[in-house]
C-alpha cells in the first residue's frame, strides 16, 4: 500500500490536486479527498515524507500534513494554508512537534475567528492512521486543527496536555469550522 492508499483508506476518495510548481520541484503535491459519506474534505501534502525533517532534539521524522474539514467553500483557504506550512518544512527542515501552534496569516479563515492551528495527530480515526509503515520508513501523520484565541489562552495557561484531553473528548465536531470554542 502506497501513502496516498493509505489515505485513502482514512480519508475517502482521491479528489484533484493542486499544481504548486515550487513544491512539484521537490516532488510534493498538495491533494484533496472527500469522505462520500460525510462529506468530510481534507487536505493533504502527498510526497513530503521523502524529505526528512528534524525535531528540535536532534531526531529525525517523515511526515504528512493533513486538515480535515465539512464547509467547502474554505477550500482554497487550506490549499494556501497547506503551501504555507509545507513551505515552512521544506525550507527549515523543520518537523511539527506535537502541541505546536502556527498563528494563521490574517486572510485565511478570517470569517472563523480562528487564530492558529494546533498539531496533533488523528486520534479521531483508527489507530493504524497516524502512521504509515512502508519497508523504506514511517510516516507521521500530522492534523492541523484550527483553534479560537480561548483555546490558545488555555494551552498557554494549563498546557498542551489538559488540551489534548479537551480534544480527545470531542470528535468529529472537530472538522466543523462553526464548532464552538472548546473553552
Amino acid at each position: 500500500m502506497n501513502y496516498l492508499e493509505h489515505l485513502e483508506k482514512h480519508c475517502g476518495t482521491f479528489v484533484s490536486g493542486y499544481d504548486i510548481p515550487y513544491l512539484l520541484e521537490d516532488d510534493v503535491q498538495i491533494i484533496e479527498l472527500e469522505e462520500e459519506s460525510s462529506k468530510i474534505t481534507s487536505i493533504s501534502t502527498l510526497g513530503l515524507h521523502w524529505h526528512a525533517l528534524q525535531f528540535e532534539n536532534g531526531s529525525t521524522a517523515h511526515q504528512e500534513l493533513l486538515f480535515r474539514f465539512n464547509q467547502q467553500h474554505a477550500k482554497e483557504e487550506f490549499v494556501e494554508l497547506m503551501w504555507q506550512l509545507t513551505d515552512f518544512a521544506l525550507g527549515t527542515h523543520q518537523a511539527f512537534e506535537l502541541g505546536e501552534l502556527y498563528e494563521l496569516p490574517e486572510e485565511v479563515l478570517e470569517q472563523y475567528s480562528f487564530s492558529s492551528v494546533y498539531v496533533t495527530a488523528p486520534f479521531y480515526s483508527d489507530e493504524s492512521f497516524i502512521t504509515y509503515e512502508n519497508e523504506e520508513q514511517s510516516v507521521l501523520v500530522v492534523w492541523f486543527v484550527p483553534i479560537y484565541p480561548s483555546e490558545e489562552l488555555f494551552i498557554e495557561e494549563h498546557g498542551t496536555e489538559r488540551f489534548d484531553e479537551l480534544l480527545y473528548e470531542t470528535d468529529r465536531e472537530l472538522f466543523d469550522l462553526n464548532r464552538k470554542e472548546l473553552v
